[in-house]
């Protein structure tokens, strides 16, 4: 969150620099009216304007919509993210500073909780532009944590003694429980919890798997390098995607996901040199193209009656036709294969499955 409103919002740091000067004159006028001490208090004054800022300044974001908080992730797998752990940063200094001022580790605590509550709420319930997430609530409770238990273990270090009072412990429970229920009542009666971020990272799984497969498809049908791919993603009434994509020197190929099914293929790079018109032996072209359509089409390869023709037009090669004859076998119902002078298949097209639609604009991977 920390780098995040930084950069998305330009108001930072004035916002930050105005209000620790006012909550730094107010902490320094009750300090010296109560003796205690000034820098101590302006410093944890600056501390607590920071998170204010930080969290609650209006911006543009907010990923959900309002009145809803994202669950987030089970357990500690919040702690992935670098913005939770700069989440749990953000509240260490003002609870540990806040501990060595008012030496009550307990209601600090306890302060530190409903300030976290409070603050996803108010970004769950107004139009602030800010996402409520229960990580980050988990993350800032996190924080405050850790700096109460580096303030009680400070005040131990100086006065060689527990720092927990009985008084500071019923107290600090106390607010806790009242302050906590008021809280829970607050978020159950406005907010709606969503799964978004969950949702995110599991679509971040599947999207990331997509692409190491398609890497492989690429290296399978062009053959080794490193190129550039763009892919145009479209949904499909029945579920799926229909994966069309284009590589960089090469040619394109369509594929469904998460069928893993190839449907088109085309290399033009392949066919050779333009003056190549030497002819394969019939044998050898069956050869290339059946061990093409085993790897890509095991039911339909053993199930199938092929026949061969030259291509008709200028680009050469043969054409290996494969219709099906087995009535239960679950494919495509034709496919065509074409195999270069070289012998290479650099072209697929498979019957009886619907066009892509390549006048959409692709976007890289």
């Amino acid at each position: 969150m920390i780098g995040a409103a930084i950069s998305a919002l330009p108001g930072l740091l004035p916002a930050f620099l105005v209000l620790a000067a006012v909550l730094g004159a107010a902490a320094t006028a009750v300090a010296k009216g109560r003796g205690a001490p000034v820098a101590l208090s302006v410093l944890c004054a600056v501390a607590v304007a920071g998170v204010l800022v930080v969290t609650l300044l209006p911006g543009h974001g907010g990923s959900g919509p309002g009145g809803s908080c994202d669950v987030g992730l089970p357990g500690w797998a919040f702690l992935d993210s670098e913005s939770a752990r700069l989440n749990v940063a953000l509240f260490v200094p003002p609870s540990f500073l806040a501990v060595l001022l008012f030496r009550r580790p307990v209601a600090v605590l306890a302060g530190c909780l409903l300030l976290a509550g409070g603050i996803e709420l108010l970004q769950g319930t107004t139009e602030l532009g800010r996402a409520c997430s229960y990580d980050d609530l988990k993350a800032n409770a996190l924080g405050g944590c850790l700096g109460v238990l580096l303030g009680a273990v400070g005040l131990w270090a100086a006065r060689r003694r527990c720092p927990l009072t009985r008084r500071d412990a019923l107290r600090g429970a106390a607010a806790a429980a009242l302050g906590g229920a008021l809280l829970v009542g607050a978020f159950a009666m406005a907010v709606e919890p969503v799964d978004g971020e969950a949702r995110a990272q599991q679509g971040r799984v599947e999207w990331g798997g997509q692409e190491n497969w398609l890497d492989g498809v690429a290296a399978d049908l062009f053959g080794g390098g490193d190129s550039a791919m763009t892919v145009l993603r479209k949904r499909l009434p029945g579920g799926g995607w229909r994966l069309t994509v284009e590589v960089q020197s090469h040619g394109s190929f369509v594929v469904r996901w998460p069928e893993r099914r190839l449907e088109r293929f085309a290399w033009p790079a392949g066919d050779g040199a333009a003056d190549d018109t030497g002819a394969l032996p019939a044998g050898r072209v069956r050869a290339v193209g059946d061990r093409f359509v085993r790897k890509w089409f095991p039911q339909v390869a053993d199930a199938a009656e092929v026949k061969s023709r030259p291509s008709p037009d200028e680009r050469r090669g043969h054409v290996l036709r494969y219709r099906h004859t087995a009535p239960d076998t679950a494919g495509p119902g034709a496919l065509e294969v074409r195999v270069s002078p070289t012998g290479r298949v650099v072209e697929l097209i498979t019957r009886g499955v619907p066009e892509p639609e390549p006048e959409l604009k692709l976007s890289p991977v």
